[in-house]
């Protein structure tokens, strides 16, 4: 369905880096290409490049842990208290913006239940909102119940709702689904180009990694839910393998500070913990053979998108829409269960492998996700939604 002339679309991207602000920065730019008419607001500090034909709005204001007072607010247990009070002065202003175009296309929120009045607003605004969710995930207990209601609530207050894997869908609410359009995440090869190119050994030469060891990389938001412990439970088995971790620490290494200097591993973790760009993250996957994805729960992963980027294949659990995105023996290796024993399975495989084999099916990672994931087939495919929206207005 085609783009009726000069249609204006406002995208909110809250945080202004990370893996959601990469996805979005990719989107928009597709979308630009095909037609429309982009705004997009974000973060005051964010970290998108010029992106010709977008408008960026600063909206958001964060008092974040690289500076004195939000280390202090941290320590003190405020920050997301401060943050949460200067997301919602922002408001004002993000209804205003969204009450000037055809379509609002929220890219998620960085805490769901402020991100539920912000939407609340803008339809009281008259805004016409679009929604992606970028992770839907199987959790227990009183957070996960607090959730689904938001997602149920948010699901009636939109025009539609974006999901990157079919498997998604049976996690929503049954009244939701027919209103949810399933669109793959976006390749990363662009984005991975924009950390220049590095050479596997000047990569572990600057990195201290032995140049022949078998290296696997954990890579991104380093949260408890990212299978961190059960990575390092199968280095301990695995003696010949060297474990590379990359990424802000949101309590996975702090959680398993302990184990990480245990003797047993000495000499074969490397960390480099902080928010890192693309040029560190490319130093980082030029010298990996291999990108472990031991989610335990996962809807899709800008990681894997990441790795097939770097042309570098991937050992995943079989969980979510990761079994979308992987081909077993082409693209990585899928374990055959998503616990320890099978991960040091696939790692075994991996290694016994070879640097050679691990290459072909990064390679062959590369060329799935340009052929699967491109933008041009995002940015159609989200047009086609927003369309479909747009008649109904």
């Amino acid at each position: 369905m085609s783009v009726p002339a000069r249609r204006r679309l406002l995208m909110i991207e809250q945080g202004g880096r990370g893996g959601v602000a990469d996805y979005t920065g990719e989107l928009v730019r597709a979308l630009v290409d095909i037609g429309w008419t982009v705004e997009l607001a974000t973060a005051d500090d964010h970290l998108y490049p010029v992106i010709p034909g977008v408008v960026v709005h600063r909206v958001f204001h964060y008092t974040r842990d690289d500076s004195a007072l939000g280390r202090t607010l941290r320590r003190a247990h405020l920050g997301p208290v401060a943050n949460g009070l200067r997301f919602l002065a922002s408001l004002p202003r993000l209804v205003r913006l969204s009450r000037d175009v055809d379509i609002v296309h929220s890219q998620g929120w960085e805490i769901p239940e402020i991100g539920l009045v912000a939407i609340a607003c803008m339809r009281l605004g008259g805004a016409t909102i679009v929604q992606t969710l970028h992770g839907i995930v199987e959790r227990s207990g009183r957070l996960m119940r607090t959730r689904r209601l938001i997602t149920r609530t948010k699901g009636r207050l939109t025009a539609r709702t974006i999901v990157h894997a079919q498997a998604d869908l049976t996690l929503l609410p049954s009244g939701m689904r027919v209103r949810t359009a399933v669109i793959p995440h976006g390749e990363y090869g662009g984005l991975a180009r924009t950390g220049g190119s590095v050479e596997r050994a000047a990569a572990r030469a600057h990195l201290g990694i032995p140049a022949e060891a078998p290296v696997t990389l954990l890579f991104g938001q380093l949260r408890a839910d990212k299978g961190l412990g059960d990575l390092v439970a199968a280095l301990a088995r695995l003696p010949a393998l060297h474990l590379l971790v990359g990424g802000q620490d949101l309590g996975a290494l702090s959680a398993l500070a302990e184990q990480l200097a245990s003797p047993q591993l000495a000499g074969r973790v490397t960390i480099r913990e902080g928010f890192l760009d693309m040029g560190e993250a490319a130093q980082l996957f030029a010298a990996a053979d291999t990108v472990a994805l031991p989610y335990p729960s996962a809807s899709q992963s800008g990681v894997l998108l990441l790795a097939y980027g770097f042309h570098r294949p991937v050992i995943a659990y079989p969980v979510g829409g990761l079994v979308e995105a992987v081909i077993d023996g082409e693209t990585g290796w899928l374990c055959s269960r998503p616990d320890v024993d099978a991960l040091v399975d696939a790692l075994a495989a991996s290694i016994e492998a070879g640097a050679a084999e691990c290459l072909r099916r990064g390679e062959q990672g590369a060329r799935l996700a340009d052929e699967r994931f491109s933008w041009p087939v995002i940015a159609r495919r989200t047009d086609e939604v927003y369309g479909e929206v747009l008649v109904r207005v």
